[in-house]
């Protein structure tokens, strides 16, 4: 992509201070800012409207949520949002091959020229579900195991269900799902119950209207989510921050379902 016309507004969201963020202009969040400090000239999650005092167990949608009721009002409804993380950025077409900090600024994607603008979404490389070491799946899906033995064999069964059974709450999925509005209900239940594999990260490009409509669907079903578990119960890093792993398949699958979308690319960088 070249940098062609000025349609995207990117927003990089952070849960700590990196320094080398402040070269890449962009709109960088400073996640969980309720509880944490960043440099006052970050934008950050704990002001306007916002939900940052649930960042522990909603992680990035704390900074999506703030986005989309402060920021969203400001951009043109031909515009698209993007969101992306301290670590991971989305590139330009044209990037260069080999990138690192000295050369990642003048590689980050800028703007969505016309032949691309019958997009209305830009996701990620899939993450492959498939292929769980043995001794993975006696460790941690013992459950799984017992209730349907070909997941050892089967590639085929190693869905998006087993994949949220095995590494964040057995059956938690499926009971969330059952408070999704009607719409979306059978289809997301089919789509995690059936696919191996699915857009990760949180990190997506979005025009405007398309956002908003994401937001409205995700937070509405992540605050009937909120009153169907008991996140007391919940231990350890893939639990305590299950709305966050919610909405990371339900964005892969809302994506899938409503948007013509074109996948792109992003670069990892090693801090």
């Amino acid at each position: 992509m070249n940098n062609t016309i000025n349609n995207l507004k990117t927003f990089c969201i952070s849960h700590e201070y990196i320094s080398y963020l402040d070269k890449l202009n962009l709109k960088i969040i400073g996640s969980g800012a309720s509880k944490k400090k960043f440099p006052d000239y970050w934008l950050n999650d704990a002001s306007g409207t916002n939900i940052s005092k649930k960042n522990p167990s909603y992680g990035t949608l704390t900074s999506i949520y703030w986005i989309w009721k402060n920021q969203l009002m400001n951009f043109n409804e031909n515009d698209y949002i993007s969101i992306c993380h301290y670590r991971r950025f989305w590139l330009k077409e044209n990037h260069e091959t080999e990138i690192n900090k000295n050369n990642l600024d003048k590689n980050i994607l800028r703007s969505v020229p016309e032949n691309y603008l019958n997009y209305q979404g830009f996701v990620c490389s899939p993450q492959s579900l498939k292929g769980y070491k043995f001794s993975k799946l006696l460790k941690k899906g013992k459950r799984s195991l017992i209730k349907n033995p070909l997941i050892l064999f089967d590639e085929s069964k190693h869905t998006i269900k087993l994949h949220f059974d095995i590494f964040h709450v057995y059956e938690g999925l499926e009971k969330a799902i059952t408070v999704l509005n009607d719409d979306d209900k059978k289809d997301f239940l089919k789509y995690v119950q059936k696919k191996t594999e699915f857009f990760p990260l949180s990190i997506f490009i979005l025009k405007k209207n398309f956002f908003e409509k994401l937001c409205v669907s995700t937070f509405d079903w992540i605050e009937k989510c909120e009153k169907l578990f008991d996140q007391n119960k919940f231990k350890g890093y893939g639990e305590i921050r299950f709305f966050d792993f919610l909405a990371e398949r339900y964005f892969s699958f809302w994506i899938s379902k409503y948007c013509n979308y074109k996948i792109w690319p992003y670069y990892l960088l090693k801090l």
